[in-house]
This record gives C-alpha cells, structure tokens and sequence, in this order.
C-alpha cells in the first residue's frame, strides 16, 4: 500500500515538516547525461533517472515529482520530441514510483510551455488548460499521489494547470508553485507573494509556495504569501543560491550548508514542505532535513 493511501500528503504536511528532493537538471549534468530536454532522459538514461532520484530519498527527501517539467507538448516540440510525449510522461512515472515505493509521495510535474496566454501572447487559455491534460491524462493513471505546478510565472498558467488537474484528477491534492524571479519579491510578470497566494487560493489550490526564483525573492513572497495563505500549505524549493557565470558555465554558489540555513528561515515563516530546485544535490537536501529534524 502506497504511503499516500496510508496518510494523506496535507495532514502529514501540517503534522510534520516534508523534505522534498531537489534538482534533476542540475543532476543529470552532473552526471553526464546530455539531453535538449531533461524529459528526454526518461527514456534515454533511465537508469539515471532513477539513480537521481534514489539519491535523494537516501538524503532525506520523502516528497518526490517526475522528471516531467518540459514534458509538456510546446516544450516538446520545440525539442523535437513531441512524438515521444506519452512515452517519456508515463516513463517517469513509473521510474520514479519503482524508487520510492511506499516511501513517499510522488507528484505528477508540469512546467511552464514557455507560452504566453492572451492577452500578452497569441496562445488561448483553453489551449494550455489542454496541455496540461495531455500530460495529466498520461501520468495520472500510471501512479501517482499529487500534481505539482511549478516555476510559473504568470497567473494565467498557474490557473491553466490548476483547471486541468481539477479535471483530470479532482481526487489529488494540488500544489502550485511560482517562480518569483526577482529580488523585489515579484515574478518577471510582476506578480507579488500576495497576489499569488489570493489567487492560488481562490482556484481552490491546497499546497501553495515558491520555487527556483531569486533566494532574496523568494523569502519575500513566501512572507507575504505566510500572512495570505490561510489554511493552504506552504511549500518551497529555493535554488541553490544565486547563479553566476564562470568560464561559460553557470555556477550556482549556494552551499549545502547554505540550503540548510535557508530551510531554517522558510520554516520560521510557515514553510511546511521544503526542497530544492536549481543547482541543488543530495547533500543540499541532507542539509534540509538536518535543519526540518532540528525544528521538531
């Protein structure tokens, strides 16, 4: 029996601080995987997929999502990988539910489309609510516990994801995270922690936060979200500092020890779910449950 049909992510979340596992891409890369969407890797390189993963759960992380972040048509296409969608959608699922097994929960990621929504753009809402059951439709049924919106930076595809999860698996818990990019605490669409948290919550979204972003942004949303989000739950996974450029590689120069430091003060604002995103390891989030174990 799954955890997750044993105890439900939000009552676990408001009982207890959840470590969440951190970055693929940044893994992947690491480990010499080369691909023109990380997506790509689920079918590829699976065996490192699931390496990746099984690193951290071995780290502390019981909170899990596919490797399904560009994994949506737009993306794909760009890609040319589009034939390959279904494939790779229900490949993650699977590769990461034979890691974790009953030690965690598993959520179905969708990433932007890299689209912008009318009026700024030429895309309907109706189009990328259609995205996103695509991909839904595909990993829903092969296993999983939640669906995961993340590093949105406008309103309109966060609504986008969140009609399509409603439609498609109205039983799951939601989260939806945003991306808020700037140091000023505002996503490059503008978008503040309030205004996020007051919408998230009228679409009926149960796990709200931030992700990837800027570190000093992202403790400002998440502030403001923490006075905003009523009973919703907070969640975040914050890159691994701020990246700089070195002989044409980007850096990310956020230590383990940093991403622990980090934790401490997103739990002190409410944080219930913590994780990481860009440029972070298995180590940074074994610096993230050393801190969630502290707070007990």
């Amino acid at each position: 029996m799954m955890m997750a049909a044993r105890e439900n992510l939000l009552a676990a979340a408001r009982e207890r601080i959840l470590v969440a596992e951190g970055g693929m891409g940044t893994m992947l890369a690491r480990l010499g995987v080369r691909v023109t969407n990380t997506a790509e890797a689920n079918v590829t390189h699976p065996e490192i997929v699931a390496q990746v993963h099984r690193e951290y759960l071995e780290a502390g992380a019981e909170v899990f999502q596919t490797n399904t972040f560009g994994a949506n048509l737009p993306a794909l296409e760009r890609a040319g990988l589009a034939d390959r969608a279904v494939e790779m959608q229900v490949e993650a699922v699977r590769i990461l539910r034979e890691v974790v097994g009953d030690k965690g929960w598993i959520a179905a990621d969708l990433g932007p489309t890299g689209e912008l929504i009318e009026p700024l753009g030429t895309t309907s809402m109706e189009q990328v609510v259609g995205v996103y059951r695509q991909q839904l439709e595909a990993m829903v049924p092969a296993g999983v516990d939640f669906v995961l919106g993340e590093t949105f930076e406008s309103l309109e595809e966060a609504e986008a994801a969140a009609r399509a999860a409603r439609a498609v698996a109205p039983e799951l818990p939601l989260a939806i995270t945003m991306s808020f990019s700037l140091p000023n605490g505002r996503t490059s669409m503008g978008v503040t922690g309030a205004q996020a948290a007051e919408r998230l919550a009228e679409l009926g979204v149960d796990i709200i936060g931030a992700n990837c972003g800027h570190p000093e942004g992202t403790l400002i949303a998440l502030g403001e979200m923490s006075e905003t989000a009523g009973d919703r739950i907070l969640m975040a996974q914050a890159n691994a500092g701020v990246p700089v450029l070195r002989g044409g590689e980007t850096i990310f120069e956020g230590t383990p020890q940093w991403s622990g430091e980090m934790a401490a003060r997103l739990m002190e604002m409410g944080v219930r779910i913590l994780g990481g995103c860009c440029g972070t390891t298995p180590e940074h989030i074994r610096q993230i449950a050393r801190a969630a174990k502290a707070s007990v």
